[in-house]
């Protein structure tokens, strides 16, 4: 490296980059110092890949990631909604793996990637007290960002190496759905044009999103078909049959006390995570959510004999697979009375057990209690939007699917 030269103290050194002669600053003022970095210069120049993948960050693979998951977007095979989730997971590994203690912006080579920096990524957010669901569902954008890196010759490291195997082993998705006394309970505590929403969701199994969207247009009563807007992917938007007495009284009930405007079904809703779990709160009962609510759905008319695969396109699910493990999971009493309705047995005495725990567990055949007329409201009360109480309180009893086909 007999070719350094000074410039107003700085050393200077040319490499041949495409054949082309190159003058390139080292830097530094020290010549031992400077020949170091002219050596890596000239290794560059002759390896241009090798030096891609030694400068590249890890915060410019992940812009990269999102930018080939906004162009599947745009070729429909994501949805926005997806591309959404992706970006949020995204904004955490930046935030812990390119940023100090003190919220300083470092950003970290692509090719100090290794199985510590991953393990010192999952410790920090166990403490930040996120859950190792959700922490799998982070690293999922961090794997597909290294994946593209390695294709694209920015990095050149190990996958399995790196990333932790079958992590998450523990975790158990939750099959919550709400039984009728639970259902009129938790109406009880929220303001009208909520109680409408929630009634629509587990009406139609409508997930947040296709809520959001859903137009008065969409339901046509007169044939008892709902269009739900869903987008996560393409079975998501559909058109649902509601059939089900307990759900068409659920669907009535929406459409009366819904408040949105221009077209909109329902107002806006700014946390709905939040007023759920109050309401569950004051109502006694645990807590819930949205997804919960659309699997109250497939888990009443699963009870009441819905065969999966019709389960299904009511869903929006592309298989039965979610349903059978997730969405529409059956308690052992509803097991048992279905094993006994297909079986064609003779319960006898265990009829009246068997009514009473279908009434709780599974959709009556019909919910008289929404078609009372509604209290009149002062226009003082008009700024809560309490949904009048006799409105929705339902029977305790005389509500009971038969517990065989006889």
């Amino acid at each position: 490296m007999g070719n350094l030269f000074l410039r107003d103290g700085i050393y200077y050194t040319h490499v041949y980059v495409d054949g082309a002669r190159k003058m390139r600053s080292t830097r530094c003022r020290d010549r031992v110092a400077a020949l170091k970095v002219a050596r890596q210069l000239e290794r560059d120049a002759a390896d241009p890949a090798a030096a891609a993948a030694r400068s590249t960050t890890l915060g410019e693979v992940l812009k990269l990631f999102i930018k080939a998951k906004e162009s599947e977007a745009k070729a429909g095979k994501l949805s926005d909604d997806t591309v959404a989730f992706y970006k949020r997971k995204v904004g955490h590994l930046a935030r812990v793996f390119e940023h100090d203690a003190r919220e300083q912006y470092r950003p970290m080579k692509l090719a100090a990637i290794s199985a510590a920096s991953v393990d010192a990524y999952i410790d920090r957010r166990r403490e930040e007290g996120v859950v190792d669901h959700t922490i799998k569902k982070e690293l999922g954008p961090l794997l597909g960002a290294l994946k593209l890196a390695k294709r694209r010759g920015l990095w050149r490291g190990d996958l399995v190496a790196v990333m932790p195997e079958r992590f998450s082993p523990n975790y158990k998705p939750s099959s919550r759905a709400l039984s009728i006394d639970e259902l009129q309970r938790l109406l009880a505590k929220l303001t009208q044009d909520q109680a409408a929403r929630v009634a629509f969701s587990v009406a139609t199994s409508a997930e947040w999103g296709a809520t959001e969207r859903a137009r008065r247009e969409d339901v046509d009563l007169d044939r008892m078909e709902v269009l739900v807007r869903g987008t996560k992917r393409p079975t998501r938007w559909r058109t649902v049959p509601v059939v089900y007495p307990p759900q068409q009284a659920l669907l009535r009930f929406a459409l009366e006390w819904a408040d949105g405007a221009d077209g909109t079904l329902f107002s806006r809703w700014s946390n709905q995570r939040r007023d759920l779990h109050r309401a569950c709160d004051e109502a006694g009962i645990d807590r819930c959510s949205f997804t919960d609510l659309r699997r109250s759905c497939t888990t009443w008319l699963r009870a009441a004999g819905v065969p999966l695969e019709l389960l299904s396109l009511i869903s929006g699910h592309s298989s039965t697979r979610m349903l059978e493990q997730v969405y529409a999971r059956l308690t052992t009493e509803q097991l048992g009375q279905r094993m006994a309705a297909s079986l064609g047995l003779d319960v006898g005495d265990q009829a009246s057990e068997c009514s009473t725990c279908a009434a709780d567990s599974a959709a009556p055949d019909g919910l008289p209690g929404l078609d009372a007329a509604p209290q009149t409201q002062k226009p003082a009360e008009k700024a809560g939007l309490m949904v009048p109480r006799d409105r929705i309180e339902l029977p305790t009893r005389g509500f009971s699917i038969p517990c065989s086909t006889d």
